[in-house]
């Protein structure tokens, strides 16, 4: 009988969760999904509203085992972002696995806003400015940049399902200052041996730009870009990204807007910061 899925980075997007899923299928006996999101458990919530990223999800359990391959495995785990945001999720995990182990990965909600949408800006995915979007609260895409990082109830769903010491917070600005020190708490937290030669990587999601309008173009067409990376090898689909991208200066979040947002986001982050004990003035500032 195939063994199920031990634990869950459940999100959130844009804070360190690729990084963390990169790192962790370096230990030998961790055995993480062959897709990083196979998004299982949030598959109603994303067919019945689909996005504007295509997404693709997993839809039986035989199929989603069938992307951990089993041989020296002692723990298996995944990385869909989505299951953070969407409410039903936590209660879902839990009934498919009573001792499920979550890991939830918080950044400062108007960063983490910021890079989702330069990242959506770079794979052609919105053409309006970051300020329209925040004034438009009724759009998809408010929903994706803004309301995802309110991360008060969506943190309090899973410990409301799970026990205090089966769920580890990792704070990004924590992640990436000291990433082997919390890399190694990870490890203690899965009850694995610490795997002290991990190759960290300053950053998996480098910021970069189509070379041009038309490539930009393309790549905005989710279907193509879907069949390409059903077909490629992973080192050819690096190597395609590689020329038709080209390293770019990130663009930095005017004061005033940020100021706006923070507005937005402050009740949110001082509950957050009561219950999780957690100093979060820099989210202020």
């Amino acid at each position: 009988m195939r063994k199920i899925v031990d634990f869950f980075i459940v999100g959130a997007p844009k804070a360190g969760t690729t990084s963390l899923y990169e790192y962790l299928k370096q230990h030998s006996v961790i055995c993480m999904s062959a897709i990083k999101e196979p998004d299982f458990f949030t598959k109603d919530e994303l067919l019945k509203n689909p996005l504007y990223y295509g997404k693709n999800p997993i839809e039986n359990i035989e199929d989603y085992h069938d992307l951990f391959d089993d041989s020296n495995c002692q723990i298996r785990g995944e990385a869909s972002v989505s299951y953070l945001f969407y409410p039903l999720v936590a209660k879902k995990i839990k009934q498919y696995n009573t001792n499920a182990k979550i890991i939830i990965m918080l950044r400062n909600p108007v960063d983490r806003a910021f890079s989702h949408y330069l990242m959506d800006y770079k794979l052609g995915l919105v053409d309006q400015d970051f300020e329209s979007i925040f004034n438009k609260s009724d759009s998809l895409f408010f929903q994706q940049y803004f309301e995802i990082g309110n991360y008060y109830e969506q943190v309090m769903r899973y410990l409301s399902n799970f026990d205090k010491d089966r769920i580890q917070i990792i704070w990004y600005e924590d992640f990436v200052e000291f990433g082997t020190k919390e890399l190694q708490k990870t490890y203690k937290f899965l009850s694995v041996n610490i795997k002290k030669n991990t190759i960290l990587q300053t950053k998996h999601n480098a910021f970069s730009l189509p070379k041009n309008k038309i490539i930009r173009k393309v790549y905005s067409m989710i279907f193509l870009r879907r069949l390409l990376k059903n077909i490629l090898p992973v080192k050819f689909t690096s190597i395609v990204k590689k020329n038709l991208f080209s390293d770019s200066k990130k663009p930095i979040l005017c004061n005033k807007l940020r100021k706006k947002i923070i507005k937005y986001y402050i009740n949110d982050i001082e509950k957050l910061e009561k219950a999780m004990n957690k100093n979060l003035i820099l989210w202020k500032k």
